[in-house]
């Protein structure tokens, strides 16, 4: 069993990456108002998924995947049924992307390593690997992680860099939780001091995007739109490198949509 890592693509300092915004600031009242959120119960299964035959390996790749919550609070994958017909070596990491049936390759923007599986694995065995409790990934809402991904463990062998992970199945996550903010309401208040950038609205006018203008901070744009920075973190859990990395980056384009998360 191992735990978890976070795996996030395109952090390295280029051309393409948004510099810090000048001033900005941390958290200052970043606690999240108590909105009588619920608290998901031991043995509570989150989600559920069962892995495609995606074509990509020599037989079919069968099992099936909850996210549960075990007896100290703590989410988990647990992997039930897993057959691998050519007995190979696997891994699994969750995205948060949406993946076509056939994908090939895994190029996601968020992923996060789990572990892997020996060669020969007994399909009667289950599979646990802890992922993070409440207080972690996605502010304890991992309803944002859409696919579990297998591909093969690394053998130490020459990487394809047209595709460094490919993938041999996926499972894609059904979720069944409640709403775990109940009262995030996003209402922009107009431009202030430290929160000077452009909204983006949808049919409704209702703000789902906003792009940080220099000199903006974190706090100043929470409470722009009536949230708490914990809010802010929440709706942003793909935040690279660090969900919830204490400066606003000019450029960086802030995510104010409960369904776009």
């Amino acid at each position: 069993m191992a735990l978890g890592i976070l795996l996030l693509s395109g952090c390295s300092a280029d051309a393409g990456t948004p510099a810090p915004s000048p001033n900005a600031g941390g958290p200052q009242g970043g606690a999240a108002q108590d909105d009588a959120r619920p608290v998901l119960a031991p043995g509570t299964t989150a989600a559920t998924g069962t892995f495609v035959d995606t074509g990509a390996a020599s037989g079919a790749i069968t099992g099936s995947v909850a996210i549960t919550v075990d007896d100290e609070g703590i989410f988990q994958l647990v992997v039930t049924d897993l057959s691998v017909t050519d007995g190979l070596a696997t891994q699994f990491t969750l995205t948060a992307d949406s993946l076509s049936p056939d994908e090939a390759c895994l190029d996601s923007d968020w992923r996060f390593g789990l572990g892997q599986v020996d060669a020969g694995h007994d399909p009667a065995a289950a599979l646990v690997f802890p992922i993070g409790g409440s207080d972690g990934i996605g502010q304890g809402d991992l309803s944002f992680i859409r696919e579990v991904v297998l591909t093969r463990a690394p053998t130490g062998g020459t990487v394809d860099k047209a595709c460094p992970i490919p993938i041999v199945s996926h499972a894609p996550l059904v979720w069944n939780i409640p709403d775990m903010r109940p009262g995030l309401d996003v209402e922009d208040s107009g431009a202030s001091a430290g929160a000077m950038g452009i909204v983006t609205l949808d049919s409704d006018d209702k703000p789902i995007a906003y792009t940080v203008a220099q000199g903006d901070t974190l706090s100043a744009i929470a409470q722009r739109f009536g949230i708490a920075l914990d809010d802010l973190f929440y709706l942003n859990p793909r935040r690279s490198p660090n969900p919830e990395d204490a400066q606003a980056f000019t450029g960086e384009v802030l995510n104010l949509s409960r369904g776009n998360r």
